[in-house]
């Protein structure tokens, strides 16, 4: 391909880009407008020139950074987040793309390990590259070759965010991905370096602790609610019958079950042995006592979370050395499992 991997100036594509709004030119006059980037990584990315740009996903680049390279050189990393069912509607962005041209560049970096005609990892743009070789069209792209991979990680994230297309199943199990292979030490690291607090990440991350044989018989898990995710768990991990019970209803959850009540509700329909039955697996509050047989706490799960609740009318009453000492024992001894599976309980005053 003739015009591959030529630099793309002011008077092309980067011109158009620029003039049609997708990206951005930053001068060094406007450096304390940039937004707070610290916490994500991407403050690493910016370029020390006066002059730059930022795609409006907030990745930063030089000019020369922009350039066009032959798509048949070029293949997805391997911590792509977006699946094959995922891709949305194909025909519809190579009739975009061969009529209005790429209207935002992918990322790529040069391929740690080259082989046969491939020069290029993608780290976000599977999409717009898989339609440029299917036009036999030069792929717009980002070119930094100083990416570390949770820096590439990073832009990924931010892209997938801005464009809101991406399933939180999908981005669940690259997050798991990460995790098990050492990217990331611990989901909290994750977490700062994505800009997310650890509980949201916590509560995504139950798409990963959804049993595959009930993964496998659901319509499209991608579609499914992360408090959906949530109640599946919460409620596998209570009993078996419910575990079996969901299997038989599987083919309907995300489809006709929508909601965790709903979902509760087919399951007690679903459960052999009448309401009884389901009704003690199902059932999740508790009254804690103290010593003397005092109301101290409720112990109930909110959205498959684990949840402390207090009276405003007996908490002044509430002796808080007993009260601590319940606390201690009843996290010890009866939600080990939940806080292990959903994070600390949080504590409410109703």
């Amino acid at each position: 391909m003739d015009n591959s991997k030529k630099n793309v100036h002011s008077s092309g594509p980067l011109g158009m880009l620029v003039k049609t709004g997708q990206i951005k030119k930053i001068d060094s006059s406007e450096e304390s407008d940039k937004p707070t980037l610290q916490h994500t990584g991407l403050d690493r990315l910016q370029t020390s020139t006066a002059s730059y740009f930022r795609t409006q996903a907030g990745i930063e680049f030089k000019e020369n950074e922009l350039v066009l390279v032959d798509p048949a050189e070029c293949e997805s990393w391997e911590y792509a987040n977006r699946s094959i069912d995922e891709m949305g509607n194909m025909d519809e962005l190579i009739r975009s793309i061969q009529e209005n041209s790429q209207l935002q560049p992918a990322l790529v970096r040069s391929h740690p390990h080259p082989h046969g005609r491939v020069k290029y990892q993608i780290i976000f743009g599977r999409r717009r590259h898989a339609a440029c070789l299917s036009l036999g069209m030069p792929f717009l792209v980002i070119k930094k070759d100083s990416l570390t991979q949770q820096e590439a990680i990073v832009c990924q994230d931010a892209e997938n965010k801005f464009r809101k297309n991406v399933s939180n199943y999908s981005n669940a199990m690259l997050y798991k991905k990460l995790i098990d292979d050492k990217t990331f030490k611990t989901e909290k690291e994750l977490a700062e370096k994505l800009g997310v607090s650890p509980s949201s990440l916590s509560e995504l991350m139950s798409f990963t602790k959804i049993p595959s044989d009930l993964v496998r018989i659901m319509p499209d898990i991608h579609t499914l609610t992360v408090s959906m995710a949530l109640k599946i768990v919460q409620l596998v991990s209570h009993n078996k019958a419910a575990y079996r019970a969901m299997l038989g209803i599987g083919s309907e959850i995300g489809n006709s079950i929508t909601s965790p009540a709903k979902l509760e509700r087919a399951i007690r329909a679903a459960l052999q042995g009448g309401e009884i039955e389901s009704q003690s697996i199902l059932k999740t509050a508790r009254i804690i006592k103290s010593s003397s047989g005092k109301k101290l706490f409720t112990f109930k799960e909110e959205k498959g979370l684990p949840c402390i609740v207090f009276s405003k009318d007996t908490l002044p009453a509430i002796d808080f050395d007993d009260l601590c000492e319940q606390l201690k024992v009843y996290l010890d001894k009866e939600i080990t499992n939940a806080t292990s599976k959903f994070g600390r309980p949080d504590l409410v005053i109703s």
